[in-house]
């Protein structure tokens, strides 16, 4: 076993040398008796005045650095995702794109702060030509999907801890976005609506409210960071809200009901159901938009609006950690036009 010797300095403790190697007082001074002899033994936990060095396991520093994140972030878990984004105009599909992503989550003991990592992601498209736009912004995925999230105590996201790494990545991706194919198709077409690209992009890494909202908007972080504890006695319902994705700029509200499915010793899981707030919607609005962007297409006049939305999520109740989950988000003017959105999460080893 190689070793360092490392001169203690003033102010150091046994507990400050140790944070900084990723170990327990106790790991230290078991190693440092191994090889110091007898009169340089450190007996108890504080240095003895006489000490003028340790002796340290060597060890580079990035292996120290993942002794340290380790130690920091014990619960790991590495998910697999896959999400079906569809649309239907009279139940014929005219939109359809399969992504498949794998990302590794590892939490503190306390809950309180969340490490996510993309480590790979797939898709398929139809049509095919729209997969420009996926590889003009895939790069920027990564970078996106590289955060570390301090949580609530309700289990949501309370602050993007790394917000100002990713929009420095942010502006180091534009002039690549700008350049690629993708975006220069968009501009031969449309100058003004290649430079809503950059700026809806610039609107979501402006500041930290705007990101964390398009992390709450994403599926695998709705599911992971939610307050879906059927368990938790509440005074009223949740209130979900979002934007439409239908119709342009109409909010939508739904109410969320949690119940258990089942529950044994190990395991238990969870049922979120959404109930749309259909008094909350002015439908003659609905109608209009329908009418100038759909019924053209479609032919058929406006029939219902509605919303479906239901999570299901297993639990190891040891950890707290989310061993599987589906999703299910139908958006629907009944009869004639879906857009549907099927997710399902499972761990794997990690």
């Amino acid at each position: 076993m190689e070793f360092i010797k490392y001169d203690i300095k003033k102010g150091d403790t046994l507990e400050s040398i140790a944070d900084k190697q990723g170990i327990s007082i106790q790991e230290l001074i078991n190693f440092h008796n191994l090889y110091c002899g007898t009169t340089n033994f450190i007996i108890g936990e504080k240095l003895p005045i006489h000490l003028q060095s340790l002796l340290l396991e060597k060890k580079t520093k990035e292996e120290i650095s993942k002794i340290i994140e380790d130690k920091n972030f014990p619960l790991k878990a590495r998910y697999r995702c896959e999400q079906f984004n569809t649309t239907k105009l009279e139940d014929r599909i005219s939109f359809h794109c399969n992504t498949k992503k794998e990302y590794t989550v590892e939490k503190n003991a306390a809950h309180t702060r969340a490490k996510v990592k993309l480590k790979e992601y797939l898709y398929k498209i139809n049509p095919e030509n729209m997969a420009l736009a996926i590889e003009a912004v895939k790069e920027l995925e990564f970078d996106k999907e590289n955060v570390v999230l301090d949580l609530n105590n309700d289990n949501t996201i309370k602050e993007v801890v790394n917000f100002s790494e990713i929009k420095e990545k942010w502006e180091s991706f534009k002039p690549k976005l700008a350049a690629s194919e993708f975006y220069r198709q968009v501009e031969n077409i449309n100058s003004k609506a290649a430079e809503d690209i950059i700026k809806g992009g610039g609107l979501e890494f402006e500041n930290e409210i705007n990101l964390r909202k398009t992390y709450d908007k994403s599926l695998l972080y709705h599911v992971l960071f939610n307050d879906y504890d059927a368990h938790k006695k509440r005074e009223k319902n949740d209130i979900l809200k979002f934007i439409s994705q239908i119709f342009v700029n109409i909010p939508i509200e739904l109410e969320l009901q949690h119940s258990i499915i089942k529950e044994d010793d190990y395991f238990v899981e969870y049922r979120t159901v959404g109930t749309l707030l259909k008094h909350k919607i002015d439908n003659s609005v609905l109608e209009n938009q329908y009418d100038k962007f759909y019924k053209p297409v479609i032919e058929y006049g406006f029939t219902e609006y509605n919303y479906d939305y239901r999570i299901r999520r297993m639990v190891d109740k040891k950890t707290g950690t989310i061993v599987n989950a589906s999703a299910l988000m139908k958006e629907e003017v009944k009869n004639n036009y879906q857009f549907i959105t099927q997710f399902d999460l499972k761990q794997i080893d990690y």
